[in-house]
This record gives C-alpha cells, sequence and structure tokens, in this order.
C-alpha cells in the first residue's frame, strides 16, 4: 500500500464535506473567533498562547485571496457570514501533514517501509485525530509541530547535525506556542537526546573523542532544552502587540485560568486520565437531530452528530502494545548495559515510549478538567508501538502471525468504517446512533 494511497484517503477524509457542518463546533466558539479579531484589530484574551490562532487567522485570510470566493472588509464583517470553511481547511491540511510527517519519522527510527505505512495507516484512521483535523480547532497544530521536532531530532541524532537540533528546538518552541500540552513533545524530546548521549558516551571508550563529543552534546542539549523556550517568547511579540498587553499579565491571567478555582469548570464531558486509553468518555462535540418522510408515511427521526471518537480497536490494539513494550524494553536496556552494546531496538523502544509517557503522565497531576483529546499526542506513539509490533508479526512468515496480523487489521478497519458517519457528521437514524453507543458513558 503506497504512502501516497494513504495520504489521498486521509484527504478525502479531513476535507469532504468541510463546510457542511454548521459553526460553530465545540470550542470554535473561540479559536476562529480570536483569529478573526486578529484581522478586524479587536482586542481579546486567550487562556492558550497563539501560534494556534494565527494559523487559523492566516487561514481566513488566504482563503478570501481565491478567485472563487468573495472578498471581504473584515473591520465590518461579522465571522457568522463567512464560511466555516475558511479556518476549517487549514486543520484539515495539517491533519494530512501529520499522516505524512508520522510516516518519515517511522522511517526515520527504523528504517522500514511495512513499518512506516502502517504507522500513517493508523494516523489515518484515528478518529480523534481524524475529527480534530476536520474543525476550527487547535489539537491538532502542537502535535504536528511535535512531530516534526521529532523528525528533525532523530536526523539530528543520527547525524551529528546541530542544524537539525536547532529546527527541532525551533518546532519544539511551535507546539509550546500552540498550547501548552506541548510540553509533552519538549519533554519527550529532552529524554531522547539526554539518553542516547548518555548511552553514546558510556560505550566511548577513547578520552579524544569523548571530549569532541560532549562539547556537541552540550551545544546540542542546549537547542532541545533552552531554544524552544526563546522561541515560544518570540511567538509572543505579535500578540502583545495586538492586544496592548505585557507577557507577565497575560500568563498571571491564563495560569490563574488553569490552576485556579478548577472544581468551579467541571465540563460534562471531561474525563480523568487514565481513562483515555480504555475510551472510556468519548466527547460529543455536534448534535442535531429532525424528522425525515420513511415509509408508509411514517417519520423517521434522524441524527446528525460529531463525536470525538477514537478508534476503539486501534486504541485498544496499541495499548496492549505499549504495555509489552514497556517490558521489553526493561529487557533491552539491562541486555545493553551488560554487554556495553546498545541494541537498536533499546533505541527504538526508548523513543516510542519516551513520546507516549511524557505526553501521558504529566496530566496525573492535573487538577482542571481534562479530556479525551489531551490523549492525542500519545496515542500518535502508541500507534508506532503498534506498527512496529505488528510488523514483527509480519516478519515472522507463520500462518498463526498471518492470521493475527490480518485479524488485527481488519478489526482497525471495520472500526474505522462502522464510526465514521458519527465523527464525519453524516445524517442516520436514531437506531443507528444508538447502535453505535455500546456504552452509556459514549453517549
Amino acid at each position: 500500500m503506497p504512502i501516497g494511497f494513504i495520504l489521498l484517503i486521509g484527504s478525502i477524509l479531513r476535507f469532504y464535506n468541510l463546510g457542511q457542518i454548521p459553526w460553530p463546533v465545540f470550542d470554535e466558539v473561540f479559536y476562529p473567533v480570536f483569529a478573526f479579531n486578529y484581522l478586524e484589530g479587536k482586542n481579546f484574551f486567550s487562556v492558550h498562547p497563539p501560534l494556534g490562532s494565527y494559523l487559523l487567522s492566516l487561514g481566513i485570510y488566504l482563503y478570501h485571496l481565491l478567485p472563487w470566493t468573495e472578498v471581504i472588509n473584515f473591520g465590518i464583517t461579522d465571522i457568522k457570514d463567512i464560511n466555516p470553511l475558511a479556518f476549517r481547511w487549514v486543520s484539515a491540511l495539517s491533519g494530512v501533514m501529520l499522516i505524512y510527517v508520522g510516516y518519515k519519522l517511522a522511517l526515520e527510527i527504523f528504517n522500514q517501509r511495512g513499518f512506516a505505512l502502517l504507522v500513517a495507516l493508523f494516523l489515518t484512521l484515528d478518529g480523534s485525530l481524524l475529527v480534530d483535523s476536520r474543525l476550527g480547532l487547535i489539537n491538532i497544530f502542537f502535535s504536528l509541530f511535535g512531530l516534526m521536532a521529532m523528525l528533525f531530532l532523530i536526523k539530528g541524532i543520527k547525524g551529528n547535525s546541530l542544524s537539525y537540533f536547532a529546527l527541532a528546538g525551533f518546532l519544539l518552541g511551535a507546539a509550546v506556542s500552540v498550547k501548552w500540552n506541548g510540553l509533552g513533545f519538549w519533554l519527550s524530546g529532552l529524554l531522547v537526546t539526554f539518553q542516547f548521549f548518555i548511552l553514546h558516551k558510556y560505550i566511548t571508550h577513547r578520552q579524544d573523542v569523548k571530549e569532541v563529543i560532549a562539547i556537541f552534546h552540550f551545544k546540542a542539549l542546549g537547542l532541545v532544552f533552552l531554544f524552544p523556550f526563546l522561541v515560544y517568547l518570540a511567538f509572543w511579540l505579535p500578540d502583545l502587540l495586538h492586544n496592548n498587553s505585557n507577557l507577565i499579565d497575560q500568563h498571571s491571567q491564563m495560569i490563574s485560568y488553569h490552576f485556579e478555582n478548577t472544581d468551579q469548570k467541571l465540563h460534562p464531558y471531561s474525563s480523568p486520565w487514565y481513562t483515555w486509553p480504555m475510551m472510556i468518555r468519548p466527547i460529543a462535540y455536534f448534535f442535531e437531530s429532525g424528522a425525515q418522510s420513511g415509509s408508509m408515511i411514517v417519520d423517521v427521526e434522524v441524527f446528525k452528530a460529531i463525536h470525538l471518537f477514537p478508534n476503539p480497536a486501534l486504541n485498544f490494539f496499541s495499548l496492549i502494545a505499549v504495555v509489552i513494550l514497556s517490558l521489553k524494553w526493561i529487557g533491552y536496556l539491562s541486555e545493553s548495559l551488560g554487554n556495553r552494546k546498545i541494541r537498536e531496538e533499546l533505541y527504538l523502544s526508548s523513543f516510542i515510549l519516551f513520546g507516549f509517557y511524557a505526553n501521558f503522565l504529566p496530566w496525573a497531576l492535573a487538577s482542571r478538567s481534562t479530556f479525551i483529546y489531551h490523549y492525542q499526542p500519545a496515542a500518535i506513539f502508541s500507534f508506532f508501538a503498534l506498527a512496529y509490533f505488528i510488523y514483527r508479526l509480519i516478519q515472522r512468515n507463520t500462518f498463526e502471525t498471518k492470521l493475527l496480523y490480518s485479524f488485527a487489521l481488519a478489526l482497525i478497519l471495520l472500526s474505522s468504517i462502522y464510526w465514521l458517519p458519527i465523527q464525519l457528521g453524516f445524517e442516520i437514524s436514531d437506531e443507528s446512533f444508538y447502535s453505535k453507543m455500546w456504552f452509556d458513558s459514549w453517549i
């Protein structure tokens, strides 16, 4: 299955009927409005850093430069009068780019095309990433920047290139500049870099080589550890000038929102961090009901809904893969340290597990309402874990492994098709809708 075909499927899923769902959907009441405020010159306050709103603002501006769109005067036009496609296309494009970046990163960490194609396929079929790629929301942006940062980080490690480390640092700063959640990618990158350098030093014996490596490592760690925060500060400058604000006041208000009086901000679709891998509480983003004429002049109730609904089979299998890989990692580390020879599996498993746990475990400390979309970055790394195990199954080339591989892929694909209507907002009967809600907590 070539990557071009997967990207085509991913593009169709993300761009199909993109402007048909009425605006606003869920947090579209915030981010597109903030983006429009930049274009209108209106002051506003956001509880998140500004880069996500910049990107949506750029999308609105570019959309209205197209020859088949209406030229608008941003000073007098209301955002309710514009086509939601104007800001949703940026998210959709980012969602497609995420698939390709995931494919390239998979090739970089484990140069096997079959493994990389599986990663791209899973990123395409995940319902959570799909839904957020189709709306004027900002989660997909920091996941994209974070994954791009990981790509250049691995390139920097493999090629001893400070320019790649600088790119990684810039992209980590961009991820944090969309949402503070991007710090999970920063922590992951720091752990990956630190572990690589420690292990590299451990198995290097020549003193002159150690000294050269130490200087390079110091510079590289600086680019990963400190440079992102300089980038973060730079991205704030346009917003501070626009809103005539200062950095300290802005961050004081943001910290107050996220960490104070959190018990007053509980949301009916919030869910604890430890429930996300089991998909206990998806989020209903949009719901609309109506009557449609059926047979024998009997009206049939139809629903149009958008749920942030991960692929249940993909979620379940990926969690199992992470648990197994975590146990194997202990063995890889022990063997590598004992033999003073680093196994390739240790680097690969460390990258995947650091990415997963750095984006997942910190949410245990959160006191504010949390949602299943916060699991997206960690889930991406769990897809890498699942792709790795499925690829290893293929290599065994036995009847049992072929059967298991085929069963897992078929179930993931069928799950994607079965729940697709409530991810794309298709009109379905009430009976069909409730048949997809297997648990009360899903409604």
